[in-house]
């Protein structure tokens, strides 16, 4: 098996709590540099996961620590760079299962400088898919970034 038909797969998890979420990018950002991605890949990717896993905190835990946040990174280098984001918190109120679109998520508008609700906005218009699942009572978001 070339360098190239390789696959990765490494598993992180965290505590619920917004300070170890840092730690998860910094993890991302060491992996990506291993695979030799370019910065705009990295920034990319690291924002991807850091607002994935704030908005788990954010509203599945509603910031109560003691809960695990699990991050699943699968790569085929040259390819593309899945993430997979699990919790116990709370469902999502629009369904088991939601595909997002360009067409599904709006930015909020510039000119009330809002403090939140930009992250699924950013996720979405980064990610080349992103999807979220409810399966045994876990939350899974799945993101799929393409390195190539």
């Amino acid at each position: 098996m070339d360098e190239t038909s390789r696959i990765y797969t490494i598993q992180l998890q965290i505590n619920s709590q917004l300070e170890h979420v840092r730690l998860l990018g910094s993890a991302l950002r060491g992996i990506g540099q291993e695979l030799e991605l370019n910065n705009t890949q990295l920034g990319q990717l690291e924002l991807i996961l850091v607002e994935t896993v704030n908005n788990v905190i954010e509203h599945a835990y509603e910031f109560q620590s003691g809960s695990q946040v699990t991050v699943t990174i699968e790569c085929t280098p040259d390819d593309n760079m899945k993430l997979t984001i699990s919790d116990r918190g709370k469902s999502m109120p629009q369904g088991e299962q939601l595909t997002f679109s360009e067409t599904d998520i709006s930015f909020p508008e510039p000119e009330s400088l809002p403090e939140s609700g930009w992250g699924m906005g950013l996720i979405n218009l980064l990610a080349d898919s992103f999807r979220y699942e409810r399966a045994d009572n876990q939350n899974y978001w799945h993101v799929t970034k393409r390195l190539a």
